[in-house]
């Protein structure tokens, strides 16, 4: 069976006498053909990539840290957003066999034997026959066009979600400015005096980063397969309506259009992101839209995690969005975080609602479950203890596994082996301080409620024992 890019939904099909889903039939094959070329070979660092533009920095997928892009680069060539001379080295060691210790989260996936690692569903993503040769043509030395294109335009959020930080919200530097920094046990967290000492964020319209990347635009839009907006929230920054304006003057009939959001942003924004996105699906100005909607959990443990979130908003919100479907689908980007745990059963179960109610002759309700690994307060291998409940979910998944009969209404082999990787993660040994992480746990969220008025013994009643563990390593 041939590799197939255009394959929508989550196709079943019978190999070797077993149903299974297309999607991780082709990421098993790409991953034999990117070890044809080198066994850390990844097509992500060619045709992949992740630009922030308020801060200047760059990366090929979410594992790797973001570097800085050096604005002399993009002076002599604006696809250095892209094409970095930091990347460029990376690629060497990926040609050469030599592996990235950027990467270390994939080769700890391939390293145990038992699941394919990002590097197969990354590169699955962008993959079309001809472009392994292209990166080899291109090689380590020359200038790559990127097929899949992320990019944070504006640091604009209202949101002050638990692990993350100034730099990449606006609510977060206006609490910080107003009631200082977070005291850790081994450092200042989100200290802003820091962060502008190492990283400049300018969210002004002559960002010269921001005039590289429309400068740069023309020049990929015609090979583009994947455009996605994060922040942030995108859906309060001009520059995704300026794309969406862009894209109907552009029709493109093969683009992957895409948006992260919290799906709860303030005033109108909501019902102006649903008219701009119906003035591009009405003109079939792109193949598909996808909206990610970043949820870790269900309910108040979700707007516990997620300090601005109204959750009777963003339910009413993915709702509206599912049923008035024209080319769309739903992703729920759920960041696997120690927090996640308890609700993370109740998710995947409200997932497998939504797939039996709106999902018909393809599938609308998606989900992915990227680990969390820093800050270390919400690695989710704080608790190793409460892995059990992954386990009790990968037994619903299987338990509602998708067939021939049941297609877009059950999960699919690639999910629950998705799922599978994060538990062998989370029990597998990779050095982390456990000690420190719970001391660090404690500190922040015995501040996180003095500040936000939550509490977080009610809202985790099942964190009881933990929670204790962590104030007496303080004390």
């Amino acid at each position: 069976m041939k590799f197939n890019r255009n394959v929508k939904g989550n196709q079943i099909v019978k190999i070797d006498g077993k149903y299974q889903s297309r999607y991780f039939h082709d990421a098993k094959y790409v991953h034999n053909r990117l070890n044809e070329v080198s066994p850390s070979f990844c097509l992500a660092k060619w045709f992949n990539v992740s630009i922030h533009i308020p801060t200047g920095n760059t990366h090929s997928c979410y594992h790797p840290r973001s570097h800085h892009i050096p604005l002399e680069e993009i002076k002599i060539d604006v696809s250095a957003l892209h094409n970095t001379r930091y990347k460029k080295e990376q690629r060497e060691l990926m040609l050469t066999g030599k592996r990235p210790s950027e990467c270390n989260f994939c080769w700890q996936i391939e390293d145990s034997g038992t699941e394919l690692s990002d590097r197969a569903y990354r590169s699955k993503d962008v993959y079309e026959e001809g472009l392994i040769q292209e990166a080899l043509d291109i090689g380590s030395a020359g200038n790559a066009k990127p097929r899949y294109v992320e990019v944070n335009f504006n640091q604009a959020c209202n949101f002050k979600c638990t692990y993350c930080s100034p730099h990449l919200s606006t609510a977060w530097e206006q609490d910080i400015e107003r009631n200082g920094p977070y005291q850790l046990s081994d450092r200042v967290h989100n200290d802003i005096r820091w962060i502008k000492q190492t990283t400049t964020i300018n969210n002004s319209l002559d960002n010269p980063y921001l005039l590289a990347f429309w400068k740069w635009l023309p020049n990929i839009y015609p090979t583009l397969h994947t455009f996605r907006m994060t922040g942030g929230e995108p859906l309060m920054d001009k520059n995704t309506f300026r794309m969406f304006d862009y894209i109907k003057e552009n029709p493109k009939e093969d683009l992957h259009l895409s948006i992260t959001s919290n799906c709860c942003p303030p005033g109108e924004q909501w019902n102006k992101f649903m008219i701009g996105l119906k003035s591009i699906t009405d003109i079939d100005a792109v193949d598909h839209f996808m909206l990610y909607c970043s949820l870790d959990s269900w309910g108040e443990q979700a707007e516990y995690i997620r300090d601005g979130l109204v959750f009777d908003t963003l339910h009413k919100n993915i709702i509206d969005f599912i049923s008035n479907s024209k080319k769309h689908s739903l992703t729920f980007i759920v960041t696997f975080n120690a927090l996640s745990y308890s609700g993370f059963n109740t998710l995947i179960e409200q997932v497998l609602k939504l797939r039996q109610q709106y999902s018909n002759d393809r599938q609308l309700i998606w989900f992915d479950v990227p680990q969390l690994m820093d800050p270390d307060y919400l690695n989710p291998k704080v608790i190793p203890e409460m892995a059990t409940e992954v386990l009790k979910t990968l037994e619903f998944m299987k338990a509602n596994k998708e067939t021939a009969y049941t297609q877009f209404k059950g999960f699919s082999d690639f999910e629950i082996s998705k799922v599978q990787r994060l538990y062998d993660w989370i029990v597998s040994d990779t050095n982390f301080d456990i000690v420190k992480a719970k001391k660090n746990f404690y500190l922040f969220f015995s501040e996180y409620d003095r500040r936000t008025g939550k509490d977080f013994l009610i809202v985790f009643p099942q964190y009881q024992k933990f929670w204790k563990q962590c104030k007496d390593l303080n004390e």
